[in-house]
């Protein structure tokens, strides 16, 4: 299977909140709570040694999702043809069992001023939403909004294989990034979920 991800330089974001604007913008999602990218300050030590630590995120489209494991309607899918990871809106039933096990918070869910109109194919009124990669901008030989809209060039995306030969000292945790091997609930996951996303330290 081929495998795309994330490749985030902590070096060069400034925390200027563009990636998430685009990434909104882009995929049509109303002010509310879900949001598929954020971004997470890390204040580390004290004046006068005070260290900050920018990290921004979305799905990581993990090699071994969790969510996919625990969705009990096989509403979450890894493509063959890019590991991205897709969720079927229409199949989904909202329990939620999948943001309980994401390390990374990426399944979003929406409210009524968010998403104040209920889609016919829904079973439910506000159904899991997530990162998609920007399937819909990749498949003509675009960036993800988030990394096209970065003006420090922070965020770069493409086959792992290649992001790991464009930066050979790339390493696969920075200040703030959450342990894969367990869920948001805290629990032990049966093993590491392995994020697509690669790093630059700060």
């Amino acid at each position: 299977m081929s495998q795309k991800g994330f490749y985030f330089d902590q070096t060069r974001c400034v925390a200027c909140d563009t990636c998430l604007v685009a990434c909104k913008s882009w995929n049509m999602l109303n002010a509310g709570p879900a949001s598929w990218r954020k971004r997470v300050e890390n204040e580390i030590g004290g004046y006068p040694n005070l260290k900050i630590y920018q990290l921004t995120m979305s799905c990581n489209h993990c090699a071994e999702p969790s969510c996919v494991k625990v969705c009990p309607m096989g509403a979450i899918y890894k493509r063959e043809s890019d590991g991205v990871v897709i969720v079927d809106r229409a199949s989904c039933i909202a329990c939620k069992s999948c943001l309980a096990a994401c390390p990374f918070g990426a399944p979003q869910f929406a409210d009524d001023d968010q998403e104040p109109v209920k889609k016919a194919e829904w079973s439910v009124k506000h159904p899991m939403q997530k990162c998609t990669a920007c399937w819909d901008r990749t498949a003509i030989d675009k960036l993800p909004a988030c990394a096209g809209a970065c003006p420090h060039r922070a965020i770069d995306f493409g086959e792992l294989t290649e992001l790991n030969a464009k930066y050979p000292d790339a390493v696969k945790s920075v200040t703030g990034f959450p342990d894969p091997a367990y869920g948001a609930n805290g629990n032990k996951l049966d093993k590491s979920t392995e994020p697509s996303i690669l790093f630059k330290r700060k």
